[in-house]
């Protein structure tokens, strides 16, 4: 009999435990189902982002409801005008190769006279009878036959800017007064005789306001 309640008392014990834990169970369920968010609520893209400025949020927002529209696409004609560089506002009078260069105040010395002077200009070298051209346009203002330069063309280019052309043939520029344009022949190739010594050349020195400057700085604005 004694035995009968013992089992009885130990499955009411084990009734009792079951419940409890039953209960325990169903409370941490709900507890767990309060602190987690709602699956089926939408997410922001953007919630780890908060600090993103609103132009940042809108940028990458699709966009819809817009026509859509070809690009726009450029002829080569349009390409190549837009690549085109503004005209040069100097050229070079004749071919790039310099055979004396201008020397400012230093002395250097002449093959030709065999001592040490300064170098008022800048010699482009070249054959005899090639065509020189003007660096920019002008009005011509001397014609001369000088002793030691040959022909000297002297040309106003306006800006305060003057052009001696020296070591032409005689007889192959345009008369005082002339007006000439950027880029056309004023004069064939001559020489020089206080230079001779250096080959066939044109001799150019360029004054600005009345102060002679280096020619090839000039030809390079």
């Amino acid at each position: 009999m004694q035995e009968k309640r013992r089992k009885q008392t130990s499955m009411t014990y084990g009734v009792m435990i079951l419940c409890l834990l039953a209960a325990a169970v169903g409370a941490w369920g709900a507890a767990r189902k309060d602190t987690q968010p709602d699956k089926l609520a939408p997410q922001s893209t953007y919630a780890s982002q908060t600090n993103l400025p609103t132009d940042y949020a809108q940028a990458e927002a699709s966009v819809t409801g817009v026509p859509y529209t070809e690009p726009e696409t450029r002829t080569e004609t349009e390409t190549e005008t837009e690549t085109e560089q503004a005209p040069a506002r100097f050229l070079l009078p004749m071919g790039s190769y310099i055979v004396k260069d201008y020397s400012g105040d230093a002395v250097v010395y002449s093959k030709t006279m065999q001592d040490w002077r300064v170098h008022t200009g800048v010699d482009f070298g070249d054959s005899r009878g090639q065509s020189v051209l003007a660096i920019a346009d002008g009005k011509v203002t001397d014609v001369r036959e000088d002793v030691l330069w040959g022909v000297v063309l002297t040309v106003d280019h306006g800006d305060g800017i003057t052009a001696r052309y020296c070591g032409l043939e005689k007889g192959s520029t345009p008369e005082v007064d002339a007006q000439v344009e950027q880029g056309v022949v004023i004069g064939k190739l001559g020489e020089i005789p206080v230079e001779n010594k250096d080959g066939p050349h044109l001799h150019l020195e360029i004054r600005r306001n009345g102060a002679r400057i280096d020619p090839w700085k000039l030809l390079q604005e």
